[in-house]
């Protein structure tokens, strides 16, 4: 692999995730849809696996929610880990486990081990997307859900740390001096791109769901464009595996980001 992940310094990580993304009313309209048609009547998630999952605010809101039988989180950010584990969080199994390590590396966790698999502001946020899709992918579960949170345009992609970066700060307003603010990058994709990385996944999907609307991109990002679809998709795996068959839609998008 000729690119790693990055694995960040600074501590405003850790210090956001301390006090935001806590609680089911916290997360987006858009992953709140996916995260509901999931879970499906039954309100269950079996064994989650949750890839970036920072200081564990995604266990705080499905097991607020649903059913969680299993949670296991997995960031690269040490002191982010340090926060989820005061959080004491307990599924139906028994309590949450995390683990401090870059997903790409890590070979403990059993394959397709999973009914659900997240990485929320993840796969977005890194120069290795397809790297993580991928690896996130073959965790999931015969018939269980790969969700995932991107940034979609009908414009072409934009994959350059150099052109396109969030700087890692959570103030009211940057200080002039950004010098020493660590950068992450701001990875938006043309929505092409998108469902090409994901219908060609293997094993193949047998549905992919997705919900988005337009926004605005965080004041703190650097990116040409100044409006994105802000997008959550749930990609469901096979019951049966890689054979060739259609991939089913739904879709609830904005028309003019299709066109």
């Amino acid at each position: 692999m000729a690119n790693k992940n990055i694995a960040y310094k600074t501590n405003q990580i850790s210090e956001y995730f301390s006090v935001n993304r806590r609680k089911w009313d916290d997360f987006y309209p858009s992953e709140k849809w996916i995260f509901e048609r999931i879970a499906g009547s039954e309100r269950a998630m079996g064994h989650v696996l949750d890839v970036g999952c920072a200081a564990g605010g995604l266990a705080l809101a499905l097991t607020e929610r649903f059913s969680v039988a299993q949670y296991s989180g997995v960031d690269i950010n040490a002191r982010a880990i340090d926060v989820a584990k005061t959080r004491k969080v307990t599924c139906s199994d028994g309590p949450c486990q995390f683990m401090c390590c870059d997903i790409l590396e890590m070979n403990t966790l059993p394959v397709e081990g999973f009914d659900n698999v997240f990485s929320l502001s993840c796969a977005d946020w890194n120069v290795l997307t397809e790297d993580i899709i991928n690896h996130c992918w073959k965790y999931v579960r015969k018939g269980g859900n790969f969700v995932l949170t991107l940034r979609l345009t009908s414009e072409p992609s934009l994959r350059d740390l150099s052109e396109s970066f969030q700087y890692i700060y959570y103030g009211d307003l940057l200080p002039e001096n950004t010098s020493e603010i660590e950068r992450a990058p701001y990875v938006v994709l043309n929505v092409r791109d998108a469902l090409s990385l994901l219908t060609n996944l293997q094993p193949r999907p047998v549905c992919i769901t997705v919900y988005g609307y337009w926004g605005t991109p965080s004041s703190t990002a650097r990116t040409r464009y100044d409006r994105l679809v802000f997008t959550a998709l749930a990609v469901k795996k096979s019951q049966a595996g890689a054979e060739s068959h259609e991939i089913a839609g739904e879709f609830h998008l904005p028309v003019d980001v299709l066109l």
